[in-house]
């Protein structure tokens, strides 16, 4: 079983520098960091030969200008160029909430010119997450670069007092989000990685303990805006489970089965990869008891904001839509290769005879697509199995962590690498759908959720015989 920790895990290379005082900086410091990062990707890449790279005289060339470095931003820059060497995309430099100089963080209770340190805190794994604790009832994502509301929970705090659809999130608390993409300077990462990074920084301001309220400020497009004291709560529905050393996850698994005039179609929708989605799946796709022939004609999988979880999951819920032994793609890190096989299930979890599912399946991805769930979609894609719909993924499927380094800034940086079916690896590429169909502002402040109605049509298209 392949475990893939949500796009990135968090790691800290010690408590006191993730949250002590900053030090001035030091020529002594500067060398330490750098030999910490030098040394960190030396031990953990997943190719031994660096990928042809001469890591040693890498490290040669480039101590001498991390020694002399006058602050933490010049230092950036020297780490940067020591990881672009490697020619990789999950590979960078972030500001610490723990760094000696970063970028202009103000007080939490003060002014939000610039990144609060909550903010910086939520960029360094100590803030919330949309699989972890409790949220505002509502989703964001990028449209035009401008952080808008997706979705809304039905029954939550912000569905209660009337939060809709197509409002641009302006700030959190005190921190303002004009300035998100400049202040945690993620150039050095492909825009896809740095997309999903400052996704997740927002999600971390969101959400936090159940019970505990949030200040969240929207505005229309006419730019009128509108403040909300959200409560943060769990889904009515989710259950806390854990895996092996994953934190504590709030899991939910949604279902809802469309009468169409063409026949029945699943639509499934679940946060995170964890081993109860696959006899959940089972018992959408055949009811309880699982027996026999499945109970639905079409299914749409909705992984848009699924960061990711265990890639053996990926692999069980595959094994009832192929009906042949097939590889979803290949894991390998410095000392191992795993082949994700997918088996055919022939046989229910209660030992009762299924059918393969053989009707049309359509999978809905966005840039918040990670980890996992671009591993099952490009899976799926490959073989043929699945017709994609949506945005470009987060180009985030290798398992990779954030650590804290003795000056207090965050290195990001793989220990794997994976490639897919026909054989191209999935590094520093999004999973692109058939059919790209975007979110628009205009749709959602209709109510519509374009790509998903999309989806819908093609796979009543494909069970009336019409094609696409």
């Amino acid at each position: 079983m392949c475990l893939v920790l949500l796009g990135f895990a968090i790691a800290t290379a010690g408590e006191a520098q993730a949250t002590g005082q900053p030090a001035g900086p030091s020529a002594d410091l500067n060398v330490e960091t750098f030999d910490f990062a030098w040394r960190k990707i030396a031990d953990t890449f997943w190719d031994q030969s660096m990928g042809g790279v001469d890591w040693r005289a890498v490290g040669d060339e480039l101590r001498p200008r991390a020694r002399v470095a006058a602050n933490n931003a010049e230092l950036r820059l020297v780490l940067q160029d020591m990881l672009s060497r490697l020619g990789q995309s999950h590979f960078g430099v972030l500001p610490g909430p723990g760094s000696v100089e970063s970028p202009s963080p103000v007080d939490d209770s003060g002014d939000s010119g610039g990144c609060t340190r909550a903010l910086m805190r939520a960029v360094a794994g100590a803030g919330g997450s949309a699989a972890s604790d409790a949220g505002p009832g509502f989703d964001v994502r990028h449209i035009d670069s401008t952080l808008i509301v997706s979705r809304v929970e039905p029954g939550s705090s912000a569905d209660r007092q009337g939060l809709r659809t197509g409002l641009e999130l302006v700030r959190v608390e005190n921190q303002d989000l004009a300035p998100l993409a400049a202040c945690l300077e993620l150039e050095s990462l492909d825009p896809w990685v740095a997309g999903m990074v400052r996704l997740r920084a927002v999600e971390g301001l969101l959400h936090g303990d159940a019970g505990d309220p949030v200040a969240v400020e929207f505005a229309d497009q006419t730019g009128d805006r509108s403040m909300f004291e959200l409560e943060r709560a769990h889904h009515p529905d989710a259950v806390e489970l854990g895996f092996g050393n994953l934190p504590k996850m709030q899991y939910l698994f949604e279902t809802e089965v469309l009468e169409t005039g063409a026949g029945r179609v699943l639509a499934v929708r679940f946060n995170v990869w964890l081993i109860p989605v696959i006899e959940a799946f089972e018992a959408a796709l055949y009811g309880e008891p699982a027996e026999g022939a499945p109970a639905v004609d079409g299914v749409l999988i909705d992984l848009r904001g699924n960061p990711g979880g265990v890639a053996g999951t990926a692999v069980g819920v595959a094994g009832y839509l192929l009906g042949d032994r097939v590889l979803l793609g290949k894991m390998k890190n410095r000392n191992t290769e795993l082949n994700l096989n997918v088996y055919p299930r022939q046989v229910s979890s209660a030992g009762k005879r299924i059918e393969r599912f053989a009707g049309p399946v359509a999978v809905l991805i966005d840039g918040a697509s990670a980890s996992t769930s671009e591993i099952f979609a490009a899976g799926l894609q490959d073989h043929g199995r699945a017709w994609l719909f949506g945005e470009p993924t987060a180009a985030a499927a290798l398992p990779s962590v954030i650590e804290s380094m003795p000056n207090g800034d965050l290195l990001m940086h793989a220990i794997a690498d994976f490639e897919r079916p026909n054989g191209e690896r999935v590094e520093g590429r999004p999973v692109e759908p058939e059919s790209p169909v975007l979110l628009t502002r205009e749709g959602l402040l209709a109510g519509r959720d374009e790509p998903r109605e999309a989806a819908l049509a093609w796979i009543v298209s494909e069970l009336e015989g019409d094609g696409w």
